[in-house]
């Protein structure tokens, strides 16, 4: 029994593996209880065969005004929340969404538990997908980092963040370092033409990382190998 009420019996289990087929997934909350807290963002990233064929983002309304802190951490405003989607709406899109697949982020567990408790509660819906933690990935590859924060890791393996924590962002980002620790060479496998999707739209002009441009990959390889991992 958690602090929500819910006991989190039909939770999935947390693995060690680097499967071909899942989901990346990230959440932007009011803060760190389930709880007490909203969740006021979710992004998912479905990959096939080591490619993402789909994306996932929507805003929610949540019930109270967002926080200052909460606005200069992630750039989201009560403005962007006006009219955004109740979370049983959102809720209902993303468990479809997501499907049985497995779910992949960074810390996780923090998320799913988020997650497991607003379906059980809003849209009666018990979340069971396996889950795989990037920073247990770490720990298995054995890769030294001075934190396990997100920033770090990304530049440990020469990644590029420039619009962290929003959701669709920070899943992006969690998809290439597991790349990376999947395919531990260091190279990172190029995403093909993401600017495809029109995610720029969203950020405006100023961010920009979903523009990035098809390297070949024997120079990618080499730059990477000049990379210590």
């Amino acid at each position: 029994m958690n602090k929500y009420g819910i006991l989190r019996e039909k939770k999935g289990n947390s693995l060690i593996e680097f499967p071909d087929h899942y989901v990346i997934i990230d959440i932007e909350t009011t803060g760190f209880s389930p709880k007490n807290c909203e969740i006021i963002e979710i992004g998912a990233v479905k990959v096939r065969n080591d490619k993402i064929t789909s994306v996932f983002q929507m805003l929610i309304k949540p019930k109270n005004p967002i926080s200052s802190y909460i606005t200069n951490l992630t750039g989201i405003t009560n403005n962007m929340l006006t009219d955004a989607n109740p979370i049983a709406e959102v809720l209902d899109a993303f468990v479809s969404f997501i499907d049985d697949n497995i779910l992949i982020g960074h810390k996780v567990n923090s998320d799913v538990n988020f997650l497991y408790d607003h379906c059980k509660i809003t849209i009666g819906h018990d979340l069971t997908n396996d889950f795989i933690d990037i920073i247990d990935l770490f720990r298995e590859r054995q890769r030294s980092v001075l934190n396990h924060q997100l920033t770090s890791l990304c530049e440990k393996c020469a990644i590029q963040n420039t619009n962290a924590h929003r959701a669709l962002s920070d899943c992006l980002v969690s998809n290439n370092l597991f790349q990376s620790l999947k395919y531990h060479d260091g190279s990172i496998a190029c995403v093909e033409e993401l600017d495809t999707l029109i995610l720029a739209s969203e950020f405006k002009h100023k961010h920009s990382p979903y523009k990035k441009k098809c390297q070949n990959m024997s120079a990618s390889m080499e730059r990477f190998a000049r990379i210590s991992v």
